[in-house]
């Protein structure tokens, strides 16, 4: 092997070493383009005329509501998915969570007093989307948004007049206004609150159909989609049936590693070069992948990043398949930044190999620990569920549905979930607000990917959770675990 090609092993290394794996979007935070990745799959997502989304944590529905309020990125996606009227669309947040005021979205706080003044939740909408639309038209209110459904209460034809005036205008124009909905979950701090606000937030996105301008986008979590009374309005279920599924197949998440060594000028170099070495270049036409992923290259260019199998021949599997099945949870997918964290944490593994930039025993590493980076992830919106699984330490999986809700019973989980709820210290699952008991947990397990009920009946845990809570496995290769 010449040096010239060790240098570039080592350079990968060490850009993938430096990895910070995508950070998490706090509320009202600039994306710039640079930072964008595109798979394909996300296309239905950033269509505005598909207005739910349905994602996990850490799928990316923060980072794709703030990185459409930025006119580059837009430009960007419309050119990459082939959606024109991006071009045209002016994009606002009228919810994100954030704690901070601004001319369109509420803080939490804000709406509480409003519902807390004699305001209902309808009423908070419709100033949410009024003040949008004055906001894009060059009028914004007021940054409290008591101010605003004061001036609508006063004065009801407004609302009918701002709106049909500005949609006219703007469709002469050709031009759109998208207003996003995001981290929903924060709307209240009880599921009956958050559950009234999100079914009326609902009507009124289906609402602004009726106009030509203006569309709404609701990002919310799969928990919350699995909650059959959040959908129990006229028309509900053509809402629910029509939402987009946001996920990332193994292709795009190796296209996001290779993305992000591209991001850096000396990683760029030497994967050209090694693209190169393995003919292998269609691989890093990032933008150029919209109708053919460049599968069979890109799997070569990871075979010459990390080696061909997980050991020394195919009977341990191939890295291509091994490392984003060990990181998958119990839907088949794995969030972009639990991807990234493993092969930060194999590029950092010693002793580095010298014939590629990180061999299968930093993988193996690598995935073992994005195992608990996964956890502490989904422990940012769900934080039952270390209880929910450390009940299981020791136990095997797959195990009968049965003894996992005696286990559960006898461990008194779900008493101890709801207790620390009404102690303020986190919301219990959404499916314990309608019956508190063992199978009700597991449905919210099953709800948010964690757990996964088979054909046979039983009940399996993923590795990429089953390690890090101590979790046994029946048959198969196991991840290893520390020593």
């Amino acid at each position: 092997m010449s040096n010239s090609s060790v240098t570039d092993y080592a350079a990968i290394r060490n850009v993938m070493a430096a990895f910070s794996p995508a950070p998490k979007i706090e509320p009202n935070d600039q994306v710039q383009p640079d930072r964008v990745f595109t798979p394909y799959s996300h296309r239905a997502v950033l269509d505005p005329g598909r207005q739910l989304v349905v994602g996990n944590r850490g799928m990316g529905k923060s980072l794709w509501t703030h990185a459409l309020t930025n006119p580059e990125v837009r430009s960007r996606v419309a050119s990459v998915y082939g959606q024109p009227s991006l071009n045209r669309t002016d994009v606002v947040i009228g919810f994100n969570g954030a704690d901070k005021s601004s001319p369109v979205a509420p803080t939490r706080d804000a709406i509480k007093r409003a519902l807390a003044s004699g305001y209902n939740e309808d009423d908070i909408w419709r100033g949410v989307i009024f003040r949008a639309i004055c906001f894009v038209n060059g009028k914004a209110e007021k940054l409290d948004i008591e101010s605003t459904l004061e001036k609508l209460r006063m004065t009801p034809i407004l609302w009918e007049n701002e709106l049909s005036t500005v949609d006219d205008e703007f469709a002469n124009q050709g031009k759109i206004i998208l207003i996003l909905f995001d981290a929903l979950d924060r709307l209240a701090d009880d599921w009956q609150n958050i559950r009234q606000l999100t079914t009326n937030l609902m009507k009124r996105a289906l609402g602004l159909r009726s106009f030509r301008s203006f569309r709404a986008k609701i990002f919310i979590r799969p928990d919350q989609y699995s909650d059959q009374r959040l959908f129990e309005f006229s028309d509900g279920s053509k809402l629910k049936n029509s939402h987009v599924d946001l996920s990332w197949q193994p292709h795009e998440l190796f296209g996001l590693l290779l993305f992000e060594i591209w991001r850096d000028s000396i990683g760029m170099a030497a994967l050209q070069k090694l693209a190169n070495k393995v003919d292998a270049s269609a691989a890093l036409r990032f933008s150029e992948q919209r109708n053919r992923p460049a599968l069979e290259e890109q799997n070569a260019l990871i075979n010459a990043i990390a080696g061909t199998y997980m050991g020394s021949d195919k009977r341990r599997g191939r890295v291509y398949t091994w490392v984003p099945l060990h990181l998958s949870d119990a839907k088949e997918t794995c969030s972009p930044r639990t991807f990234l964290t493993a092969w930060q944490k194999a590029a950092v593994h010693e002793p580095a190999p010298k014939d590629r930039a990180v061999d299968h025993l930093g993988l193996i590493e690598g995935v073992r620990r994005a195992s608990g980076a996964r956890l502490e992830e989904l422990r940012e919106d769900y934080r039952w569920i270390d209880d929910a699984l450390e009940a299981l330490k020791g136990q095997f999986v797959p195990i009968e549905r049965e003894n996992l809700l005696e286990v559960w019973k006898n461990s008194q989980i779900v008493q101890k979930i709801l207790r620390e709820a009404k102690k303020g210290n986190w919301l219990a699952p959404v499916e314990l607000d309608a019956r508190a008991d063992p199978a009700a947990l597991l449905e919210a397990m099953k709800s948010i990917a964690v757990m996964e009920e088979r054909a046979n009946g039983k009940i399996n845990v993923p590795d990429i959770f089953r390690v890090e809570a101590g979790i046994k496995r029946k048959g198969g290769v196991a991840v290893p675990r520390r020593n």
